[in-house]
């Protein structure tokens, strides 16, 4: 008969398999966590870094200009006279504020395939320069009651989308050199 019995019983292989198991199901489910946690923290950072940067350059611009020349959406051109209510919000894929006299004389931004672009000329050229990405919409807010020709000080806002995060970013803004009375 055997009296050395060095090996394992089946019970024995089959309860520490188990256990290797569930550890390294534990295991891995806290990494993938933790990689999930930072892909949206990632997201979370780009994003806010994104509409910073968008945000300040614009403002630069803005501040360097005397007025609006046009707000555009996709559908139509809004009316730059009409007296609109304090706190109205239009969704714009293109804005241009003057900064001169000349017609050529015009900070253009434009929201395209979500990514927003920069150009300087005519009030309705299309920008070429890339500023951020995942701007999902633009919108200007009137912050007193008046025509968008006219205002001095209103909010610019944007709406940025990357994966399923999203971010809104609001900035208000007024026109340094615009002279005219309030």
């Amino acid at each position: 008969m055997l009296k050395n019995k060095n090996g394992f019983t089946l019970i024995e292989l089959l309860v520490a398999l188990g256990l290797s198991a569930l550890v390294t199901s534990l295991v891995i489910t806290f990494f993938v966590t933790n990689i999930k946690t930072y892909k949206e923290l990632n997201d979370e950072a780009e994003l806010q870094f994104q509409a910073q940067y968008i945000l300040n350059f614009m403002s630069d611009k803005i501040m360097e200009s005397d007025g609006i020349s046009l707000v555009k959406n996709s559908l139509n051109y809004y009316s730059m006279t009409s007296i609109r209510a304090a706190g109205s919000i239009f969704p714009a894929d293109k804005i241009s504020f003057r900064f001169g006299e000349g017609a050529s004389d015009n900070y253009v931004f434009q929201v395209i395939n979500k990514n927003i672009r920069y150009g300087s000329g005519g009030k309705d050229i299309s920008p070429t320069v890339e500023l951020g990405t995942y701007v999902e919409s633009m919108h200007i807010s009137l912050i007193n009651s008046d025509s968008l020709i006219n205002i001095k000080v209103f909010k610019i806002i944007l709406f940025l989308e990357k994966g399923n995060q999203s971010f809104e970013a609001e900035q208000v803004l007024c026109f340094r050199n615009n002279n005219s009375e309030q």
